[in-house]
C-alpha cells in the first residue's frame, strides 16, 4: 500500500513549509486559526439557521486556476446530473486568493461568489466546519483513489459547456487577437509547458511534472505548417521562446491579462499542454486538449476529445525504460510525488520532440476527421484501460492515450 508513504511525504512537506515561515508570520497564522475557530463556535446558532436554509460554502481551491476552473464546473454539473442535492451553494474568492479574476467574473453568472475581504472572513468563519460547508476535495484532491471529476465529465459527454464567453468577451477578444498579430480568419493553438517559477513552494513534491518548452517546438512548427498559429500561454517566469513567425510568446507579451488568458483558452482550436492547471480552463469551455508529459503514467485528461502521452520512466535497477503496461501497473502507476519515484529507483524523463509532434499531428487529424483507429489499436487501448481500477486517479475518464504513442510503446500484442 502506498497510502502511508504518500501521507508521510505530504506531512514532511508541510513541516518544511512551516519551518520556512518567519516567526511573526507563523504566529499570525496560528492566531488567525484560533480566532476563526472561536468565531465559528460563537456563530453556531446562526450557522445552524444557514444550514437549515440550505446554504453551503463549496470549498473551491481558488488559488490555482485549474482547480478554480474544474471544481466549480464539477459542482454545477453534479447538481444538474442529480448527483448532489440542489443547495444554495456559494464560493469565497477574495482578490488575494483568486487565481484569475476574469474567470471569477465568468463563474459569477452561474453561482454566487463573494469577494469582499471582510465578508469572506466572516462567511469563512461561519462555514468553517460541518453545518454550512460542502467539501469538494473528492473532485480532484481525494487521496489514493479515483477522482470524481472524471466520472462527472464522462457522464456529461455530449452536452454543451456550462461556461460560455459573453458577447463583450467575444468582441474584445477578437480585437486583442488582431493586436497580437493573428488574422481575423485564422485559427490558433494554445501551448503550455509547466515550469518551476510559478509556484516554487510546490517543487519539493511536484518537480517531476515540469517540462521544457523547447521540446514542443517541432510540434508548434507542424501546427504552423498546417495553417495554424501558436500562442504560448503561461507566466512571465517562464523561459522565453525564440522569435518565430506565427508563434506568439504570450507569456511575455505586454497584452497579457487575466481576461485574455481566459479568452485564449476558450477560443483555441485545441490546447497542447501538460499536467498543469491552465489547460483545464479550456476543458470547462469544451476545448479539446492534447496533453504531453503526463505523470503518473495512468493519468488521463477529462473529455472524450482529449488525448495524452505520459512521461517515460527509466528503471535504474534494470537500466531500461519501462513498457507502457509496466509503468501503469501498481505501485509505480500510483506514485504521485517526485521523491517517491526516486525511492523506487525510477527516473522520470520528458517526452521526446517526436512524441510531442506525433501528439499534435494526431489531434489535428482527429479534429479533421482523418485519424483512424484500427481494431488492433482498440484492443490495445482496452487492455490498458482495464488496468485503471478505482485506486487510480483517472479511473472512469472518458479521455484516452494517444494512439500513435501506444503503437510506439505498447509491449505485448493484443489477443
Amino acid at each position: 500500500m502506498l497510502k502511508w508513504p504518500h501521507l508521510l511525504h505530504g506531512l514532511a512537506f508541510e513541516t518544511r513549509r512551516l519551518r520556512q515561515l518567519e516567526a511573526h508570520v507563523f504566529a499570525y497564522k496560528l492566531l488567525s486559526h484560533t480566532v476563526c475557530n472561536l468565531i465559528w463556535f460563537a456563530l453556531l446558532p446562526l450557522a445552524s439557521i444557514g444550514h437549515a436554509a440550505g446554504y453551503r460554502r463549496a470549498t473551491i481551491f481558488t488559488d490555482r486556476i485549474g482547480h478554480f476552473a474544474l471544481e466549480i464546473d464539477c459542482l454545477l454539473k453534479a447538481q444538474k446530473l442529480g448527483d448532489i442535492p440542489k443547495r444554495r451553494y456559494f464560493i469565497l474568492a477574495p482578490d488575494k486568493r483568486t487565481a484569475n479574476q476574469h474567470l471569477r467574473q465568468c463563474w459569477q453568472a452561474l453561482i454566487p461568489i463573494y469577494t469582499n475581504q471582510v465578508g469572506c472572513f466572516l462567511l469563512g468563519c461561519l462555514s468553517l466546519r460541518w453545518l454550512m460547508r460542502y467539501d469538494v476535495s473528492h473532485y480532484l484532491l481525494a487521496p489514493h483513489h479515483a477522482q470524481e471529476a472524471y466520472r462527472i465529465h464522462a457522464r456529461w459527454q455530449g452536452r454543451s459547456a456550462l461556461l460560455q464567453l459573453d458577447s463583450d468577451d467575444e468582441i474584445w477578444g477578437q480585437a486583442k487577437l488582431q493586436e497580437l498579430g493573428i488574422p481575423e480568419t485564422a485559427w490558433f493553438v494554445c501551448v503550455h509547458a509547466r515550469e518551476a517559477g510559478f509556484s516554487p513552494v510546490d517543487e519539493a513534491l511536484h518537480s517531476h511534472r515540469n517540462s521544457n518548452i523547447e521540446i514542443t517546438i517541432p510540434a508548434m512548427q507542424e501546427i504552423v505548417q498546417r495553417g495554424g498559429w501558436i500562442i504560448r500561454i503561461g507566466d512571465p517566469t517562464m523561459r522565453p521562446l525564440p522569435s518565430t513567425p506565427h508563434i506568439i510568446d504570450y507569456a511575455h507579451h505586454s497584452l497579457k491579462s487575466d481576461r485574455l488568458d481566459v479568452i485564449l483558452c476558450a477560443k483555441a482550436r485545441f490546447i497542447l499542454g501538460n499536467s498543469s492547471g491552465i489547460a483545464l480552463v479550456g476543458t470547462v469551455f469544451n476545448v479539446p486538449c492534447a496533453i504531453a508529459n503526463m505523470i503518473p503514467t495512468p493519468d488521463l485528461w477529462f473529455s472524450a476529445k482529449d488525448i495524452s502521452i505520459p512521461k517515460r520512466l527509466w528503471s535504474t535497477k534494470v537500466e531500461c525504460y519501462l513498457h507502457l503496461e509496466e509503468a501503469m501497473a501498481h505501485p509505480i502507476g500510483a506514485l504521485r510525488y517526485a521523491s517517491l519515484f526516486h525511492s523506487h529507483g525510477i527516473r522520470v524523463d520528458e517526452n521526446s520532440e517526436e512524441e510531442i509532434r506525433d501528439l499534435a499531428i494526431e489531434m489535428l487529424d482527429r479534429l479533421e476527421g482523418k485519424f483512424i483507429d484500427t481494431e488492433e489499436d482498440k484492443n490495445r487501448w482496452n487492455l490498458l484501460y482495464g488496468i485503471l481500477n478505482e485506486q487510480y486517479y483517472s479511473h472512469k475518464s472518458a479521455a484516452r492515450f494517444s494512439t500513435l504513442f501506444i503503437r510506439r510503446h505498447f509491449n505485448n500484442s493484443p489477443n
